[in-house]
């Protein structure tokens, strides 16, 4: 089904992908610089940097598991609202705090309103459309993130560049906006319905699914590396250019390539390769990305690491909400996306902490080795994916042109395997 068809008609669909547009546009109006104003305007090191990043992270995901518990319980409307609202509380704090304590104080609120969005939303997007749609779906929200990503960074990039506190407040008004279209323009309750009360205990239930378990834990790693990307490419940015706030065009370039190639990616590359295998060649394309930053020293060089990256990226991003959607039972969509964004936090924290402590090693660029690490770790997660991939219980985990042949067609994605909870 092309994309168009799918929102004719799915006006909760297309409400909600314009709020994933309007954040994306708040979030990439500070990520693409958020280190080099932390080290510039506060003096911050790069380590200190790394561990504000980390902070950022782990709260993203007790925010995460928050809002995916609280999202199946009370509605995800409701979630995705107050997470937008406490997003911008978070950026506001950047734009008047300087001294680390507070900017650490910050970083949790900035965080965890993050996380409380991220599962919300995905499970949302679960709930509005067909099992066999949804890698259609997440490749919507692909496109409308870029497209918020897009123009966040080419205003950076043309009017931001000697207003850091203006895009903090910038960012933040967006967030504002995004919490007041959620509350008026998305359904209450869960996609339209009554939320069905769910009994703690079952959460525990939720826990023995192992193949789930299994995965999120393995895309640990994923998330380590994937994350090096906007903390390494700024710094050493600033490091080899005369602005280092220029690679705030990278996102846009970035972003347009998304827009315009991730669909070509989704329907013949994606549909056609197990996920696993998808998310190996990802992390490889990511790996090379950042080890070929060594070599970087001319803003084009920085525009042509981003595009190998991003080629990585549309291979990960709709194949790991896809596969997951696979895993998850169907009533515990919020509890089972936000589980997983805790382990993406994990990933982000570690990889947060030990790349700014890598990144010092550097001496500025001149040593090689943790570029070498870098795409190293692309390879090595290849690898930990074929063999993911031969293991039975993550059979579940299928090729998307194997499920939309499927002969019933399922709007459960639980009911594709024996799953503990609805067994017990």
């Amino acid at each position: 089904m092309p994309a168009h068809s799918l929102l004719k008609g799915n006006k909760p669909l297309l409400g909600l992908l314009m709020v994933v547009f309007i954040t994306h546009l708040g979030s990439y109006l500070v990520l693409p610089v958020l280190p080099i104003l932390l080290k510039k305007e506060t003096g911050l090191s790069a380590a200190q940097i790394g561990f504000t990043l980390a902070v950022i992270s782990v709260f993203m995901q007790a925010g995460g598991i928050a809002g995916g518990i609280l999202a199946d319980r009370t509605g995800r409307r409701f979630i995705i609202a107050l997470g937008a609202i406490i997003r911008a509380l978070g950026l506001l704090g950047f734009a008047y705090f300087s001294t680390y304590p507070f900017i650490l104080l910050t970083a949790v609120f900035s965080g965890f309103g993050l996380g409380l969005n991220a599962p919300s939303t995905k499970a949302f997007i679960s709930s509005l459309v067909k099992e066999e749609m949804r890698s259609t779906a997440f490749s919507l929200r692909g496109v409308f993130a870029n497209i918020g990503m897009a123009i966040a960074g080419l205003t950076v990039f043309a009017l931001f560049t000697d207003n850091s506190r203006m895009i903090f407040i910038t960012a933040a008004v967006i967030y504002g906006i995004a919490s007041l279209i959620s509350w008026f323009f998305l359904p209450a309750g869960c996609s339209g319905e009554n939320c069905e009360p769910i009994k703690w205990g079952e959460y525990k239930e939720a826990l023995k699914n192992v193949p789930f378990l299994v995965f999120v834990i393995a895309t640990i790693f994923v998330w380590a590396l994937y994350v090096q990307f906007a903390l390494v490419l700024p710094l050493r940015a600033d490091d080899v250019l005369k602005n280092g706030k220029d690679i705030s065009i990278i996102w846009t370039i970035n972003s347009i390539t998304v827009i315009f190639v991730q669909t070509l990616i989704t329907k013949n590359i994606i549909r056609n390769l197990h996920p696993l295998t998808a998310v190996g060649l990802g992390t490889i394309c990511i790996g090379l990305s950042l080890g070929s930053l060594y070599f970087a020293s001319t803003l084009f060089f920085f525009v042509f690491t981003g595009l190998v990256f991003i080629f990585g990226e549309m291979l990960l991003m709709p194949t790991l909400d896809t596969a997951i959607s696979q895993l998850a039972a169907a009533r515990f969509l919020g509890m089972f996306f936000g589980l997983a964004s805790v382990f993406n936090g994990i990933g982000e924290a570690t990889g947060n902490f030990l790349g700014g402590r890598l990144y010092s090693l550097t001496s500025g660029g001149t040593t090689a080795t943790p570029y070498i690490i870098y795409a190293a770790a692309g390879f090595a997660i290849f690898i930990g994916m074929q063999f993911l991939k031969r293991w039975q219980p993550l059979n579940i985990i299928q090729p998307l042109k194997l499920t939309q042949n499927t002969s019933s067609p399922k709007t459960d994605s639980a009911a594709s395997h024996p799953n503990p909870i609805e067994e017990g």
